[in-house]
């Protein structure tokens, strides 16, 4: 069956500067919601979590709201989060198990059939999510029936991130696909970071069930404009409109695509790539479910402080992204290898700050140190693109997205249970695992540039 690029489409996107306003306003509410409810949700299974550990005592529970920095709140938190581990836990393998398995057959599948009804059915599940939140938060429920929420995640919501990627890699020239990738990737933090700086201050000015009725909106809203605002890149010349997605051949040449040597692919620079992307996903996955726990417990910031201070870091982390790429690429002729290697020891320095924190100015400190990490993902992802044919760009981001999808499965549990079996160890032992892991990245990405890169270091040297 052949597929083609729609020409037509694509050249129209390529040629005007309305190719931002395609998946950005849409990926910027959708982020705008999760960044809303992202810490709500974590302090709502705490608390949840609360008060069925404490039985008939669940009132002595508020004081996680009204006093979380108090003695008494640090202490009733050790005992809660090792028990809220477990809901973590769980909520990591529903949205992962189903979900990586889908994702091999949707990127094959999407070279044939188009982009758009992943990114439809991506849009779609997040309107499921907050409609589900708002029923059971309006009731006394336990928090393991919070789990239902993520049930539309794992039915439908593996292939948003890879359609995402491979339809910028469809409309943009490789040369400048690690820039669309980062401002891609702006819109996400900074949709990040308004809600993560309103969320909480909506929660108690109004209630859970009100905040998340408004991200159910907010989420309507990005998937219509995803419905009637996006043009199709992929043309279907096949008589079938859909075809059949769990069709084991798609499997086969997802296969043959990482094996069989041709013009184009370059196998170690991809894997290589691959590797590194799955690490940096490993300790991103981790941290997310630890963060607030972490600063709740060891300096005792409730869901407010801690939202003002993710949203510092993700404006401190956009600035450095952007400038960063700028000045990096633009004044100083780096490569997309030298301007990974600054993110990766921008992201180590944070991180080793973090296993030291005993002050709230530590966690300042972390946002300055960290501030260039965020170019790393999308230069390695830049690079990974130009490792194999135009034409297979969505089965290459498929086994990439089936890895992603599939690395919270070890790295939730592993983080979660390195953390509450070490509350009060210090330095962290959970941070350090990080720095480790960062330390790794630094060694495969300097691999890879004296192993795949000549003189030219935009340009890899093409090995099969």
């Amino acid at each position: 069956m052949e597929k083609t690029m729609d020409k037509k489409n694509i050249n129209t996107i390529k040629s005007e500067w309305k190719h931002f306003l395609l998946m950005e306003p849409p990926i910027f509410l959708l982020l705008l919601a999760n960044g809303m409810t992202s810490n709500v949700i974590t302090d709502l299974m705490l608390f949840q979590t609360c008060q069925q550990v404490m039985g008939e005592n669940k009132s002595n529970c508020d004081i996680l709201h009204t006093n979380s920095s108090s003695e008494d709140a640090k202490n009733l938190t050790k005992i809660v989060q090792p028990h809220m581990s477990y809901l973590l836990i769980s909520r990591s393998l529903i949205k992962g198990i189903l979900p990586a398995l889908l994702i091999l057959f949707l990127g094959p599948w999407s070279d044939k059939y188009g982009r758009k009804p992943l990114i439809i059915a991506g849009y779609f599940v997040p309107v499921c999510r907050f409609i589900i939140l708002s029923v059971l938060s309006s009731f006394d429920v336990s928090p393991w029936l919070l789990l239902l929420a993520y049930v539309p995640t794992a039915l439908l919501g593996s292939g948003l991130l890879l359609a995402t990627i491979c339809y910028i890699s469809d409309t943009t020239e490789p040369d400048k696909r690690a820039w669309h990738l980062a401002c891609l990737q702006t819109c996400v933090k900074i949709g990040l970071v308004i809600g993560t700086f309103t969320g909480p201050l909506i929660f108690q000015k109004l209630n859970y069930t009100k905040l998340f009725m408004i991200a159910t909106l907010l989420c309507l809203l990005s998937l219509l404009y995803v419905i009637f605002m996006l043009p199709e890149t992929v043309k279907n010349k096949s008589e079938e409109k859909w075809g059949n997605p769990f069709d084991l051949s798609l499997i086969k040449q997802l296969i043959l695509t990482y094996t069989k040597k041709r013009d184009g692919l370059n196998r170690g620079l991809f894997f290589s790539c691959l590797l590194v992307v799955s690490l940096f996903r490993i300790q991103a996955h981790g941290n997310t479910d630890i963060s607030y726990l972490f600063v709740n417990a060891k300096i005792g910031w409730n869901v407010v402080q801690y939202s003002m201070f993710s949203s510092i870091s993700m404006i401190t982390s956009i600035i450095g992204t952007f400038v960063g790429l700028k000045i990096m690429r633009d004044y100083l002729g780096m490569s997309d290898i030298t301007e990974a290697l600054i993110g990766c020891i921008s992201g180590l320095s944070a991180v080793l700050c973090l296993a030291f924190v005993s002050k709230p100015w530590h966690m300042y400190l972390e946002i300055g140190l960290g501030m260039f990490s965020g170019v790393l993902l999308p230069t390695v992802r830049s690079l990974l693109s130009k490792s194999v044919p135009v034409d297979d760009t969505g089965k290459s981001f498929s086994l990439v997205s089936f890895v992603e999808t599939l690395l919270p499965l070890g790295s939730a549990p592993l983080y979660s249970l390195l953390y509450t079996s070490n509350i009060s160890a210090y330095p962290s032992p959970v941070y350090l695992l990080t720095a480790a892991i960062f330390c790794s990245m630094i060694f495969i990405i300097i691999f890879i540039n004296f192993k795949y890169f000549g003189k030219k270091s935009d340009q890899p040297i093409q090995a099969n």
